[in-house]
């Protein structure tokens, strides 16, 4: 399924936590977001969201500005895996929770996939998983912004 859709940061601002930021992300790309502690990456993302306000710049999906207005429309056709997955009280742990949610998220086919690290360290052989699910999104036409992804088409460093 191919769905034409094109994520744009233009320089975004939050803050002093993220200076002027630009990407463009369109539909069938892996973006990674890299750099180190506390550089903005879970920032931006929670902006690209719309849980954030922007200070400056500003964020477009297809065209259309991201606004508090449009923020929750632009979420329904948006999956997210957060870095910390806080499950109600009295539901059982997943074996891995991380990679459970990031398989429904992909499996959920939504043409925008947001995905935050994981807070707690993968083997080699997981973040071997991540990387084949980010694909996996990919091949059906998702643009996908990942914060420290294997092998992506972009690489943004803040």
């Amino acid at each position: 399924m191919h769905f034409n859709m094109i994520l744009e940061l233009h320089h975004v601002t939050i803050g002093q936590q993220v200076e002027p930021c630009s990407f463009t992300v369109a539909d069938g790309q892996l973006l990674s977001i890299t750099g180190g502690e506390r550089t903005g990456k879970s920032t931006i993302l929670r902006a690209i969201l719309g849980f954030l306000p922007i200070d400056g710049g500003y964020i477009s999906i297809d065209g259309e500005l991201l606004t508090p207005e449009s923020a929750a429309y632009f979420r329904r056709m948006t999956a997210y895996v957060p870095q910390h997955l806080l499950l109600p009280e009295g539901y059982d742990k997943v074996q891995n929770d991380y990679l459970w949610l990031l398989g429904k998220a992909v499996a959920s086919g939504k043409p925008l996939l947001i995905v935050d690290e994981p807070s707690q360290p993968l083997s080699p052989e997981q973040m071997q998983e991540v990387g084949r699910l980010l694909r996996q999104a990919t091949g059906h036409g998702a643009a996908v912004v990942a914060v420290h992804a294997l092998n992506p088409d972009i690489e943004v460093r803040l």
